[in-house]
This record gives C-alpha cells, structure tokens and sequence, in this order.
C-alpha cells in the first residue's frame, strides 16, 4: 500500500443539478514516472459516465494549483462501485489511459498493478 500525499472529497457534476456526484480522491505518492490518482465513488453515480468532468474538475481544483496536467503527469484509477461495477462485471478497478488532452480509454486493471494501489 503507497502512502497518501493528499487526500478529499469533491463533489462532480451529474445529469441531475440537484443531485451532484460525490468522490474520494486520493494521491499516493509518486512512483518514477506519475502521480498516482485514486478515485473512489461515495455515491450511486456513474463515476465512468461522467468521466470527462470529474478529470477537468481534477485538473482545475488541485492539478492547476501545482502546475500539473493530469493528462501528462498522472495515472488516474477509478474503483468501481454501484452501476460501474455492473457495467464492467468481474473488474474492481479501471485506469484512465490518456491519448490527449481531451481523450482517453477506460482499461480494467487487475494483478500487481491493482495491488499497489490499494
């Protein structure tokens, strides 16, 4: 298990403005390339569904503050949870693979690399 360099809550965005999503996000601390990213649903939203705004919200609360693109200097996982976790069946967590600024894939994550996140 890494140890934590930072770690809240955010609220994100969701289709109901009334009923926001809410996430635990986690740095570890980083290993000789990235700054590992831990997010864990801590509501009944599809944290997937809305990937696109919980990174740029990511990015503007804390990534922005330190000068960092989340895209280029960090690996973000997302343990799955609720309506996820139906989604994707056996896999208990997924690694944002970025391809640009504004795209990326989902890859289920299983074996060593799930463990030293946990």
């Amino acid at each position: 298990m890494s140890s934590f360099l930072f770690e809240r809550d955010l609220l994100y965005p969701t289709d109901n403005i009334l009923d926001p999503g809410i996430l635990h996000v986690k740095l570890l601390n980083p290993n000789n390339t990235k700054i590992p990213v831990v997010l864990e649903p801590k509501s009944n939203h599809s944290v997937v569904k809305n990937m696109d705004s919980v990174l740029d919200l990511l990015q503007k609360d804390i990534f922005d503050r330190i000068n960092i693109r989340v895209n280029d200097n960090t690996q973000v996982y997302v343990l799955l949870d609720g309506p996820d976790r139906e989604a994707y069946g056996d896999a208990q967590c997924l690694k944002v693979v970025f391809m640009g600024i504004h795209e990326f894939t989902l890859e289920p994550v299983t074996g060593e690399e799930y463990s030293s996140i946990l």
